[in-house]
């Protein structure tokens, strides 16, 4: 039924139900730090990593990285400075050892839903109402991995999400390729996925169409590299579970006309899903992994930051930005009772309240981009206690379906089960444009019904950082993807 795996079902039921996933409980957050230059460090355009000589040495033997390129960092005592640019360009040097994971389960249900829509911003939604059911029916049935990522400024559907995925990818190859001259045969398995049993096959039929499109087939042709072909696993679906208000213990949810709602069990579920697929990367000779989720425009490979988390040897590196009023769904960075650092989903594992009053303190949280640089060995070889470790949380739900709870593992909770890890406190408009919702994606793109609720509301926070979001799409969409603005459209260069 629906590729359901009753099997899992039952034993994440059977443990909600005795208790023995904490499910409702949520962290125990004691404040909202912010960047201080050590764990949690700010990421901008012109950032600089100090590190020991001797370690840096040690790195570049390890990585086989050009000598030349550690003379070229400030020395300062025992330690050598390494600017951006230098950053940037040892990062490229590292993109041989790089696969670019994509959590790409969903289908666009949640996305498109009216009344999740409407809640964002009833007065917004009034407005584009028209605009958002035209809109819709790109994303009707569809994984929302292969939706528009963003409205062109004439209306017509952008680049799917997927679609600026890869063509992120083949460009940081191409530009590693030319800086190093290494073979085609050295970026294979640069890509992989998790999908369901929903979305899978529709991903494959589109991914097919990919490799002739304008976007892709000319950067596939020169790099030798076809992207396209993702090595990948399939998320097990489980049903949705009856709503919390009805009472333990908890049973198998069902619609109106009496059939199950199956769901994926949250992208956490990527560490055991994905196993097989870490360990035969690091035996292909991978040694870090970007893993995110489909929906963030500005989720590309950082060369900078590959850079920093190989020359540090951490475990992970994770993208936080200032929260916004348009972050409503996802998870803030805290830090617990017991000193540690982690990640909590708003409402989930962290309270609403305490995020509204850390914020009436005039403390603005930093917001999870949902973006993860791991150290592949590390992360290998910790994948079974992450996988028991890993909290399941039940949220509930009222969707066009109904009234339901979902169980799911959220990756970035992973976070609190590291040791040594970094924080990049990044800009949002570069790193984190997310669409969660289709009015997202509507108000990011700048469309004339939205345009027009802003400019009624020039002077709020919200119009603000619309705008501010606006803005880093088009530089995103000019500088990561490599596009130009031509009669209304963005086109590829």
């Amino acid at each position: 039924m629906d590729n359901i795996d009753f099997e899992l079902a039952d034993k994440i039921l059977g443990y909600i139900n005795s208790g023995k996933y904490s499910s409702g409980q949520e962290l125990e957050a004691d404040s909202v730090p912010q960047p201080d230059g050590k764990e949690i460090i700010g990421f901008s355009s012109n950032i600089t990593f100090t590190l020991n000589r001797k370690q840096a040495e040690e790195k570049f033997r390890e990585y086989r990285l050009p000598e030349d390129l550690l003379e070229k960092a400030s020395a300062e005592d025992d330690s050598l400075i390494f600017s951006q640019e230098l950053l940037e360009t040892i990062g490229l040097h590292l993109i041989p050892y790089l696969s670019y994971g994509v959590l790409n389960g969903g289908m666009a249900t949640s996305y498109g839903d009216v009344k999740n829509n409407c809640a964002f911003n009833p007065e917004l939604f009034s407005c584009c109402e028209k605009s958002f059911h035209e809109l819709s029916m790109h994303t009707n049935g569809r994984p929302k991995g292969i939706t528009p990522a963003y409205i062109n400024p004439d209306g017509t559907p952008g680049l799917d999400f997927m679609e600026l995925k890869f063509r992120a990818m083949l460009l940081n190859i191409q530009k590693s390729q030319t800086l190093t001259g290494r073979p085609a045969s050295d970026y294979q398995y640069s890509t992989f996925q998790m999908s369901s049993h929903k979305t899978d096959a529709q991903l494959s039929e589109r991914y097919s169409q990919y490799r002739n499109s304008p976007a892709l087939a000319p950067l596939i042709r020169s790099t030798g590299v076809d992207v396209t072909q993702m090595t990948g696993r399939i998320q097990p679906l489980i049903p949705a579970f009856t709503h919390t208000e009805q009472g333990f213990p908890l049973s198998y949810f069902r619609k109106a006309d009496g059939s199950l709602y199956p769901l994926p069990g949250g992208h956490g579920q990527n560490f055991f899903v994905l196993k097989d697929v870490y360990k035969m990367l690091l035996e292909k000779g991978k040694k870090f992994v970007y893993l995110g989720n489909v929906d963030n425009i500005g989720f590309t490979p950082s060369p900078a930051a590959q850079a920093i988390l190989a020359l540090s040897g951490e475990q992970a590196g994770f993208d936080f930005s200032f929260k916004t009023p348009v972050d409503v769904k996802g998870g803030i960075l805290v830090r617990e009772k017991n000193g540690r650092l982690n990640c909590g989903d708003i409402g989930r594992a962290i309270s609403k309240d305490f995020v509204r009053q850390a914020e009436e303190k005039g403390t603005i949280p930093l917001f999870n981009c949902a973006t993860g640089l791991f150290n592949l060995e590390y992360l290998v070889n910790n994948l079974d206690r992450i996988i028991d470790s890993l909290p399941v949380r039940l949220s509930n739900q009222n969707k066009d379906a109904g009234r339901y709870s979902q169980a799911e593992q959220i990756t970035w909770e992973i976070i609190g089960l590291l040791d040594d890890f970094m924080i990049f406190a990044v800009e949002k408009s570069k790193r984190f444009i997310s669409s969660k919702l289709l009015m997202e994606n509507m108000l990011t793109s700048g469309l004339p019904c939205c345009m027009e609720y802003l400019e009624k509301h020039m002077d709020t926070d919200f119009a603000r950082a619309a705008i501010n979001i606006g803005n880093g799409l088009k530089e995103c969409l000019e500088t990561q993807y490599a596009m130009r603005l031509e009669n209304g459209k963005w086109m590829t260069r």
